[in-house]
């Protein structure tokens, strides 16, 4: 493993490994690895996600094809194969071997939070999470599960993590006594010469009570705290087929930024 620890710190032109924690490959297994590439792998349930880097396609491509080697070595079928962060250049030739795109992220951005209208809205609805409240925050983001694509949710002990987690928190939204939306903010770029950046993770209001201004709200809450905690500007990365998503961030200043943003993909073998 420790060779496999060098070659994720070796700067490589393409790769999703900057975007994985170590927990998440802790387990994971080699599937290929040369001076230009590396692909691990780790089994899910029904699923073969993949974490990869490379110098370029075609090194890329070479460790996909040890990939292929290995189903066929070990008779794997009936699963599906899972490929996050696919630069626009590689997808022809994933295409080709039956991979399609599930899903398309896009990030939007808001240079200057400072200029977003709040004051008008209405966040009296709008909490920070309390610590028994875990398991009901929870259940409402998975009730979301499949809104937009590749939504699952998430599970409680993540909720738990993500809210006491230095610099980053939830809110909640209250509608006749119960939490029926949640919305989860960090704040990173302390640093930065262009100041403190608030990023929106996440935003899921329950199915039967979308529709009703609690997503703004719940925004605009957390715009709120953004400011009065230093943030100067604020990130966020939707599905491209989420329209009414678009439709509000877009309400609220935030603008897609250019080109195409995270893509996944996946092949059912």
């Amino acid at each position: 493993m420790e060779n496999i620890n060098n070659s994720i710190d070796k700067k490589y032109k393409y790769t999703s490994l900057e975007y994985i924690d170590e927990d998440d490959i802790k387990d994971a297994k080699l599937i290929y690895q040369d001076e230009t590439s590396i692909l691990l792998y780790k089994e899910l349930d029904g699923a073969i996600e993949l974490f990869w880097a490379a110098d370029s396609k075609e090194g890329f491509m070479t460790g996909l094809n040890s990939l292929e080697t290995l189903i066929k070595k070990n008779k794997i079928s009936g699963k599906k194969i899972h490929i996050k962060f696919i630069p626009e250049e590689f997808i022809s030739c994933l295409e080709k071997k039956d991979f399609r795109v599930i899903a398309e992220f896009v990030d939007f951005w808001n240079r200057d939070i400072e200029a977003i209208s709040i004051d008008e809205y209405d966040t009296s609805n709008i909490r920070r999470l309390k610590e028994d409240e875990y398991s009901v925050a929870g259940q409402v983001t998975r009730n979301c599960m499949g809104y937009s694509r590749e939504f699952t949710g998430e599970d409680d002990e993540w909720i738990k993590e993500w809210n006491e987690a230095d610099n980053s928190c939830i809110f909640a939204a209250e509608m006749e006594g119960k939490i029926v939306g949640v919305c989860c903010v960090n704040l990173y770029g302390f640093e930065s010469d262009k100041g403190t950046v608030l990023w929106i993770r996440e935003v899921a209001v329950d199915l039967q009570y979308q529709g009703k201004g609690i997503g703004r709200s719940l925004l605009t809450y957390a715009i709120k705290w953004g400011k009065q905690n230093g943030a100067k500007r604020s990130f966020l990365a939707c599905d491209v087929e989420n329209y009414s998503g678009i439709n509000l961030y877009e309400s609220l200043g935030y603008v897609r930024a250019e080109g195409r943003g995270e893509i996944r993909m996946e092949k059912l073998l």
